[in-house]
């Protein structure tokens, strides 16, 4: 399946309610990676494009990882980028694990072994935009989860 990349407005309240809701919960995510009980950590993340980026006046764009770790020596999360848009690949490629701060982080998710989600914040939105119940069911699907949960 190919990857999904959207574009969102950068004032968009619905999209900036959810990065809200994900500060507000980042400290749960912490928490939930340094069990590591659940089968899926994502992080989603803020990426500054040079190419398309003028002084002044930045092109960013926001990529998922996965298989999110603590790293409790260094007090920092890590991710794998599993897509990459195109044109990206020259900064980073599928497979590569980079370090961040918790506070780098604009959405999180966990999905666990019956593919129930928490977070999501912005996945939520997403999905709330799609028409119909068709599009809603094969963006589950391709996300992999069939159970949205509260926070």
């Amino acid at each position: 399946m190919e990857p999904i990349f959207r574009t969102i407005h950068k004032n968009d309240p619905e999209v900036e309610e959810a990065h809200a809701m994900c500060a507000d919960t980042i400290d749960q995510f912490v928490e939930l990676v340094k069990r590591s009980e659940e089968p899926v950590y994502m992080a989603k993340l803020r990426f500054r494009d040079p190419d398309l980026s003028e002084e002044g006046n930045d092109f960013l764009f926001y990529l998922w990882l996965s298989e999110v770790v603590f790293h409790k020596d260094e007090n920092m999360l890590s991710g794998v980028f599993f897509e990459v848009p195109e044109g990206f690949e020259k900064w980073h490629h599928v497979g590569k694990r980079i370090g961040f701060d918790p506070e780098d982080v604009f959405d999180w998710m966990v999905i666990d072994s019956q593919e129930s989600m928490r977070g999501g914040f912005t996945i939520r939105v997403t999905r709330s935009r799609l028409e119909t119940e068709e599009e809603k069911k094969n963006y589950d699907r391709y996300i992999g989860v069939s159970n949205y949960q509260s926070v």
